[in-house]
């Protein structure tokens, strides 16, 4: 999978591949914005993520998260990270929690640095 250095690009390949609808959170799901279409954490599943880290400021933190519905709807998902994140349920933001999935793409997860060598 592509490494994105920004989110537009990002959004942009994601459309090209389908992801076309925008959804953003109320308490419990997630409502499409152009149908008002209401995913709760049950029917969906997410297809990839990418996170992006802002270069001097904390609250420039966001995850994309690409999203396919049970019936059929693909799109994506931009949460905030730290003070401004998105107001939702716990079990919505349970269903975000990819780390453990393997059908989940997690390439576009920031990755740890390697340990330095002792004695460095």
């Amino acid at each position: 999978m592509k490494h994105f250095t920004t989110l537009t690009e990002a959004m942009e390949d994601l459309r090209g591949r389908g992801y076309t609808h925008e959804f953003g959170p109320q308490n419990d799901a997630l409502v499409e914005k152009s149908t008002d279409t209401k995913l709760k954490s049950e029917d969906f599943n997410v297809d990839e993520f990418h996170r992006f880290e802002g270069t001097s400021d904390p609250g420039d933190e966001m995850t994309l998260y690409a999203i396919t519905a049970s019936n059929g709807m693909k799109g994506v998902f931009v949460s905030a990270q730290g003070t401004y994140a998105n107001e939702v349920s716990p079990e919505l933001m349970a269903k975000f929690h990819v780390a453990d999935r393997a059908q989940v793409n997690t390439d576009g997860a920031v990755k740890p640095l390697d340990s330095l060598p002792t004695g460095q």
